[in-house]
This record gives structure tokens, sequence and C-alpha cells, in this order.
């Protein structure tokens, strides 16, 4: 045993201690329950049609180079509930699935998610989740992206806007990129290493309400604070008292929304730890040999 402690103290260059006791003059015992073992995950990601492949590829990227973790893919055209039978996390990049999951696949998933399982839904693939039964996430009503059907008034308002106008009515829609000033839950398992305040990169004007049920690890509590980049007026007003980062339980599992692609293009380096604590740290219940 002390051979097995000399090698890891002399490979990974750490200081070793003794200690007579198990109990702690402060904080948590040795042994205690609450002392919690980073499991091995088996970890999926969904690829392919209606799947943003800029994101797939920085997710994919992240995995190979960086965390150096094996993955495996699954394209949507093959995706199939009874794939992730051996799986433990399922990441949804960046996309569209409203093709890749019909109802009885939807169902199947949230019966798996129930069952332990973990989905990671990124930056568009949340708004897939909007009010679906179960999942604990809705759209803001102020929400510039809104896809819902407008009201004849608003239609034709929008039809009256004169030409010249278009182009700058758009842009208050509009965030092509900029930093925002978000609130941490820094005692969450996701935001294990950061503060209570945290930078994010918006690539959208995408706003959620609150997690009535769930935990807002991340979140915009009042009016949106932007540091940098270009963001419309009506965008950066969808933005206030928003849901950034939060994760939903459903059984035994979980679902974690990113609204923020945290991975984006693989250069928001202070972003990594989000995605990393959520896939190890975050109901990280499954033990496997």
């Amino acid at each position: 045993m002390y051979t097995y402690f000399r090698t890891g103290h002399n490979k990974h260059q750490r200081e070793l201690y003794v200690s007579t006791t198990s109990f702690s003059d402060n904080g948590t015992d040795f042994g205690s329950p609450n002392i919690k073992l980073v499991n091995q995950q088996n970890i999926a990601v969904l690829k392919g049609d209606g799947v943003s492949s800029l994101s797939y590829g920085a997710i994919w990227h992240f995995f190979e180079t960086q965390l150096q973790y094996p993955i495996t893919s699954i394209d949507t055209d093959y995706f199939d509930s009874s794939l992730l039978e051996k799986t433990d996390v399922l990441v949804l990049p960046e996309g569209y699935y409203g093709n890749s999951f019909d109802e009885e696949g939807l169902k199947s998933l949230k019966e798996w998610i129930q069952k332990g399982g973990k989905v990671i839904a990124m930056g568009r693939a949340v708004v897939f989740f909007n009010e679906k039964d179960g999942f604990g996430i809705e759209r803001n009503g102020n929400d510039s992206e809104e896809n819902e059907e407008t009201d004849s008034d608003d239609e034709l308002n929008n039809q009256l806007i004169p030409y010249e106008k278009r182009g700058e009515n758009y842009l208050k829609n509009m965030i092509t990129g900029s930093i925002y000033k978000v609130s941490i839950d820094p005692t969450h398992p996701m935001a294990f290493g950061y503060g209570d305040t945290y930078f994010s990169l918006k690539m959208s004007s995408s706003s959620f309400q609150f997690l009535e049920n769930g935990s807002n690890v991340g979140y915009i509590n009042g009016e949106a604070i932007s540091v940098s980049g270009f963001s419309g007026t009506d965008a950066k007003e969808g933005l206030k008292n928003s849901m950034v980062f939060g994760e939903k339980r459903m059984g035994r599992g979980s679902i974690i929304y990113l609204v923020d692609d945290v991975l984006f293009r693989s250069f928001w380096e202070n972003g990594k730890l989000f995605f990393v604590n959520s896939i190890f740290f975050v109901n990280n219940n499954k033990f496997r040999l």
C-alpha cells in the first residue's frame, strides 16, 4: 500500500500527509457518505441530420484532444433509445431535433432519463424541450426568438414596416455574439470551481424562464448586463430574468440545460468546466466496473 501511494506521489508530484484519524476537526470526515466518487461515465453524442456540424465537431474535438476521453457518436438517422442501454450520458449538440424524436422517441428518452440517464442539451437543442411534458422548461414570453404564431395586429405591423427600416428592425431582435454577466449558484455541483459570477458568451437571444422544480445554476436576475459585443435592444430586453444553466431531475436521472453553448468553437475556455462538471459531478450515481 505504501509503495502504491509513493508511486502516485512521485508520478503526480503531490505532497502526502500522515493522518492518525478519519475524523475531521472541521469539514467532512474520511469515509463520509458526503464524499462522492467520480464515476466513469459512458458518453454518447448525437450527430447527423438536424445537428450542427460545428457544435458536434467542437464537442468531439474537446473529448478527443483535451479530455482524451472516449465517446460514442450516434447518427440521428439510426438513433433508437435501445442504443442508450449502456450509456450514462447523452449529449445533444446545438441543433434542431424535431425530426429526430417523434412522440414515441421522446417518451422513450424520458423513460431512460427516469431510470438514471442524463441528457446534456446545448444551445439551440434546449429549445426542443420547450413546454414538453415533464421536462420543466419554458421560454420567456418576451423571447425575441419565440417561434410561436403572432397575432394579426403584430403581423400587420411587421408587414407595414418601411423597406429602409426593415434591416434596423431585424437587428433589434438579434444577438450575434455578446458577453453577458451571469449570476452563479456556486454550491451546485455543476458550478464547482466557479465563483458567484460568470461571463457567458451568448450567440442568440433565446430566453427561458427560471426552472420551478429544478436548479437554476446560472441565471440573469433582473436587467441583463452586456459587457461586450452587439445586442439588439429587443433581444437584450428579452433576457431579463432568465435561466442560463440549469438542472431538472427526472426520476433517478437529470436533464441539464446549457442555454449558452459553453464549448462554442472550443475557444471559450472558461465555460468548459461547466460541461465537464455536468458529466462527472451532477447526479453521477451510476457505477460501472
